[in-house]
């Protein structure tokens, strides 16, 4: 069983992200950095907060974190992201021999599935696993929906594809055979601090992969 994560491996969801904060920032007047800029401090883990005092916009945090909260997962927002290269020929080609499983933060089910079926991705995923808990640690969240989903089926042998710190952790605290993947939401340094099984480019490598 593969489980893979949705936004970084699967669907390239950086535009989206700098289109939320950047509508914020100039709908309350202030400036932004530049996407690059931007994609840069997140991949490497710096805080809204501190990405806001980079854009000079530091007493504007409540109200970004409260704005962000409301409309990324909205379909006005939804609509920027796109599909990672290669990321249908290698769901396609998995599947054929594995089951798949999707593990997603995402808060809002009815618009997760929305933007599954818009993508056609829905039919190579046996169960897509999801959470609006959001008072708990990620880390705690993505291994409980994991571990949740296990008990029932009671299959051993998994495999976690994501490109965060948190899919690897928690796959290795499920004892799964993890695989980072570079192109997402983290740089390449705090992937590799987290110390996978395998670390690729992105999932078109797979292929090349016995797995």
């Amino acid at each position: 069983m593969i489980f893979f994560d949705l936004d970084g491996p699967i669907l390239d969801v950086s535009e989206r992200y700098y289109k939320v904060y950047s509508d914020i920032l100039s709908q309350n007047g202030f400036k932004t950095l530049s996407k690059s800029e931007y994609w840069n401090a997140k991949r490497e883990k710096i805080s809204e907060h501190d990405i806001l005092k980079r854009s000079l916009a530091g007493p504007l945090i409540e109200q970004y974190l409260h704005e962000w909260k409301l409309i990324i997962e909205s379909d006005p927002y939804l609509m920027y992201d796109k599909l990672q290269n290669g990321a249908v020929e290698v769901l396609e080609t998995l599947s054929n021999n594995n089951e798949l499983v999707l593990i997603t933060l995402r808060t809002q089910p009815q618009q997760l599935h929305k933007q599954l079926e818009n993508f056609n991705l829905k039919k190579y995923f046996s169960a897509v696993l999801s959470s609006s808990e959001e008072t708990i640690p990620r880390l705690e969240i993505k291994y409980s929906l994991i571990k949740n989903f296990l008990n029932i089926q009671k299959i051993q042998d998994c495999i976690i594809i994501g490109d965060t710190e948190t899919d690897i952790t928690a796959g290795k605290y499920l004892g799964f055979k993890t695989i980072a993947v570079q192109n997402g939401i983290r740089s390449l340094r705090i992937l590799k601090e987290a110390n996978p099984t395998l670390l690729i480019n992105s999932i078109n490598e797979i292929l090349e992969m016995d797995i």
